[in-house]
């Protein structure tokens, strides 16, 4: 059995036009749902199908706006063992061979692309750190600080005094000296 989604604010198809579209292509139950740019109505609507079921679209901007949506969209139809089919276009169509090799292509190539965005982060990070830079966060306290830091410490005031001086915790403090080196 096929069923149809109709996106009701879609800003492409009207909602009669799809609920048209749907009824021509098939589908006898149609649900009415919203669009939202991370598909989270449509993903809602997929969770609540039996195993087995066939879901129709119009078309796929009516439920996503990015790749990503999409592979998450067509992951939970899968882990469901339901096929989604998209009229519009035909690629997208897990029942098909050609629409799961599609999607599974797209699916490389994202993958691809997660690993060269990784690379050139890692590049640019080893780059920076290898001219200096300090990577993280700025320290609350400047070196000079620090030092009085281990002076007060070593004069016996508590780490919240020392805390309390510096407007900072008392962790910090107690991690702060930890770091510093032991004189012996």
């Amino acid at each position: 059995m096929m069923i149809g989604y109709v996106s009701a604010d879609c800003p492409f198809v009207s909602r009669d036009e799809q609920k048209k579209l749907l009824e021509e292509s098939g589908c006898r139950v149609i649900f009415n749902g919203s669009f939202s740019k991370t598909g989270s109505c449509f993903l809602q609507f997929v969770a609540r199908q039996k195993a087995g079921m066939r879901i129709a679209v119009v078309q796929m901007d009516c439920i996503v706006s990015g790749w990503r949506h999409l592979r998450d969209i067509v992951m939970q139809v899968q882990n469901k063992h339901c096929t989604l089919v998209s009229l519009k276009e035909p690629w997208i169509n897990t029942s098909a061979g050609r629409g799961a090799l599609m999607l599974e292509m797209l699916g490389g190539l994202e993958e691809l692309e997660k690993r060269f965005i990784h690379q050139r982060m890692s590049s640019g990070r080893h780059k920076a750190i290898s001219a200096g830079c300090r990577m993280g966060r700025p320290s609350k306290l400047t070196q000079q600080q620090l030092e009085a830091v281990a002076q007060a410490r070593a004069k016996g005031h508590t780490l919240r005094e020392i805390a309390q001086e510096y407007d900072v915790s008392i962790s910090m403090i107690s991690r702060l000296l930890k770091k510093l080196p032991r004189k012996s």
